[in-house]
Formats: structure tokens, sequence, C-alpha cells
């Protein structure tokens, strides 16, 4: 079977068929389109059409190639890890911008440790630490940080030990009745670190509760939250005592981040 003739059976989208090319024979796209009349070699042949196969099952397309691209970055993914998504950034952006020089900043359920490797490559004077409840998503993180942040085994804030300038966090927030509309191969992900709850905020509600015992005076806490949870969570962090509050847009318009600033003072 020829390039041309694997791309013309249309048994995927031809980008999510040249992603599985170029996977598997070391090729990029403009390389396939010059030849587009060659053979696959038939391991290489049999390789994707078992991806096809699996894609076509609701498996998600980085799980098949092993890799995600988050803030121009490659990273390492697999089965048991959440796959990075572009709306992150946004949280990205603003940990940036707020984040005090040579400050201390912690990410709760790191994952596959996206956040903090795009933070580290903006904010190299940063000192960085990763928590993650999940074994399996760990190793991910430290296989992606290579050394650039600290990475702990444990549950929101129970590993930190010394006090944060900034702490930011991708929890899960999918509500529970929500979950089986999901399409298939966001299923595939680990429903743990997807689904929070009735209403989608149990794991947030909880950081919030618990951050301020480990952000330092002035410390901002830094929230990712789902389409219509923005003005819950202002509320949560107002009530907490949070001053501050801001909720930010990401690219789609949607107020993706939320956050605010621990007192500077006692009050």
């Amino acid at each position: 079977m020829t390039f041309r003739e694997l791309l013309n059976a249309r048994a995927l989208p031809s980008r999510e068929l040249l992603i599985l090319i170029s996977h598997h024979l070391g090729l990029d796209q403009a390389e396939i389109y010059r030849d587009l009349d060659a053979e696959l070699p038939p391991a290489a042949l049999r390789l994707i059409q078992r991806d096809v196969q699996k894609r076509q099952a609701g498996w998600p397309l980085q799980y098949l190639t092993g890799r995600a691209w988050f803030w121009s970055l490659p990273l390492e993914v697999g089965r048991g890890v959440l796959v990075p998504r572009p709306e992150t950034e946004t949280l990205v952006e603003v940990a940036c911008r707020r984040a005090p020089a040579g400050g201390m900043l912690a990410d709760i359920g790191t994952g596959s440790g996206a956040i903090l490797a795009a933070i580290a490559v903006e904010r190299p004077d940063l000192r960085l630490l990763g928590v993650e409840r999940s074994p399996l998503a760990l190793r991910y993180a430290e296989r992606n940080l290579e050394g650039r942040a600290d990475v702990l085994l444990g549950d929101l804030c129970a590993p930190l030990v010394e006090m944060q300038d900034v702490i930011v966090a991708n929890l899960p927030y999918v509500r529970l009745d929500e979950y089986a509309a999901l399409p298939a191969d966001v299923r595939r992900e680990p429903r743990l670190a997807l689904v929070s709850g009735q209403d989608g905020l149990a794991a947030i509600r909880r950081l919030v509760r618990e951050a301020p015992q480990h952000l330092k005076p002035c410390g901002w806490l830094m929230l990712e939250v789902g389409a219509g949870q923005s003005v819950k969570v202002a509320e949560l962090l107002t009530q907490r005592g949070f001053e501050e509050i801001f909720r930010q847009e990401d690219l789609g318009g949607i107020e993706r981040v939320v956050g605010g600033r621990w007192p500077c003072a006692p009050n």
C-alpha cells in the first residue's frame, strides 16, 4: 500500500493518519507528500493499521504516539495520565506573570508535569515542585521534567513542607453526570483526573480549604476551572478569605483560570 492509498482510504482524518505515519516512519509531512506513491514498509503498515483500529475504538491519538505537545514542548504521555490541553496554557501564562522573582511554586495534581515544564522554560528563577497522587502519572512527570522540578507522591497539599509563594492546580472538574457524555477518547484517560463529585468542584473545594496553610503571606492560589464554574470558584475563594480575586479567559473566551491572593498581613 502506498501513502496515497492509505490516505485516500480515509480510515481516519488525514491529519491523524499523517501523525501516525510520521510517528512510525520518522518522516515529516513534507517528506510524505513529496513521495505519495512510495510503498509503505510492511512492518510499518501493520503498526499503522493497528493504531488506526485503536483510534477508531476511541484511543487518544497521543496515547498511540506516546507524545503530546504543550507550550511547544514535546511531552511523554500514555495510559494512566491526562493528556495536556491547550486551554491549560492560560494557567501557565497567569502563573508566570504573577509569581514573584525567585519564588516557590507548587503544582498540585501535576499529572504529566506539563504545567511545570512550561513554567520552567519561562521562569527559570522559580523553585518548582509538583505533587501527584497517581504513581503512574508521577513517573511521566519525572521523565518530562528531567530534574527541573521536584515531584512528590501525595494527595493535594499533604506532601508540602515549605511555604509557597504560588500554588497552581488543574484538578479534575467534570461533574459526575457529565462523564458518560464525554468523547470516547477522553473517557480512555484516567477518570481520577477528570471527575470530581456531583458538581465537579469536590477537589477544588478541598484545595481552597487547605491551600492557605501552605501559602506565604501575599501568596497566590490559581486554579483551572471548567466552563461555567468560574463564578462559583471565585465565591469559594472569597469565602475562604482570599483577596484580589480574578477570573481569566482562555483563547476561546471561557473563564478558565480563577485565582486569589492570601492576605499579606493578618486581618
